[in-house]
């Protein structure tokens, strides 16, 4: 059985698609709420099932501040994630600075350690090995408890092949948020029977998983069904992406 970590796919109620969409958004109830141009009580009833229906009024800008398609949201058919969401948002530059040993990280700064990712023959959890002759990554603690991401959940690995590009290219450098649970639409680290990939996964409504390259000329979806007699695994969600021009 795929491991979909207690997300009911099939006939989602309205309340589900919500509280799904919520979740994805990472955004507060009450900016959810002004965005949409209705009370955070409102939203409340649309998250416990009370309210049956969005009305039409509210539909499209509801969608708009989850970040879903409409069709999605009001009926839970087609893809939930909506494309184009507007333009990046533009975050002022930073300096670089160069870590040349353990001494010169700042205070607020978390070493990551590299991982190899394998896995393990059977049905048994993918096994994290620290890569001793790879160097850790860093990040800032600021950053991490913003996204709610704890130190010792953080881990990188390197990317291997060309199957996320222009996303991911090859060599690039990965943080990833250890967690079972699937955001639909996000990049995730995957384990199934003896391999282990990065792919961007999708949650369809027939209770299938896609795992999508974006890559795709090249790379096919791969179809991930509950039947499937080999276990999927999920490792966790990729978080960051650095890599050199």
């Amino acid at each position: 059985m795929l491991n979909l970590s207690g997300f009911r796919i099939l006939n989602m109620t309205l309340a589900e698609r919500v509280i799904l969409a919520i979740k994805h958004s990472r955004k507060s109830q009450r900016e959810i709420a002004g965005e949409i141009g209705i009370s955070p009580g409102a939203l409340t009833l649309w998250k416990t099932g009370e309210t049956k229906d969005i009305k039409s009024t509210h539909l499209h800008k509801a969608a708009k501040a989850l970040g879903v398609h409409p069709e999605w949201l009001a009926t839970g058919k087609g893809e939930m994630l909506a494309p184009n969401l507007g333009a990046a948002i533009q975050t002022p530059w930073r300096p670089v600075v160069v870590i040349n040993s353990d001494e010169d990280i700042e205070h607020d700064v978390i070493a990551i350690p590299r991982y190899t990712v394998k896995a393990s023959a059977g049905n048994g959890e993918p096994v994290l090995e620290i890569d001793t002759k790879g160097q850790p990554n860093y990040c800032r603690g600021g950053w991490a408890k913003r996204n709610g991401y704890k130190a010792e959940d953080l881990f990188s690995i390197v990317a291997n092949g060309d199957s996320m590009e222009p996303t991911i290219p090859n060599g690039a450098s990965l943080i990833v948020h250890k967690q079972n649970e699937i955001v639909s639409g996000k990049v995730h680290v995957i384990c199934k029977g003896n391999e282990c990939y990065v792919k961007r996964l999708i949650l369809q409504m027939d209770g299938s998983l896609l795992a999508r390259s974006d890559n795709r000329e090249n790379y096919k979806d791969m179809e991930l069904r509950p039947e499937d007699p080999e276990t999927l695994h999920i490792v966790g969600q990729v978080v960051s992406v650095s890599f050199n021009l």
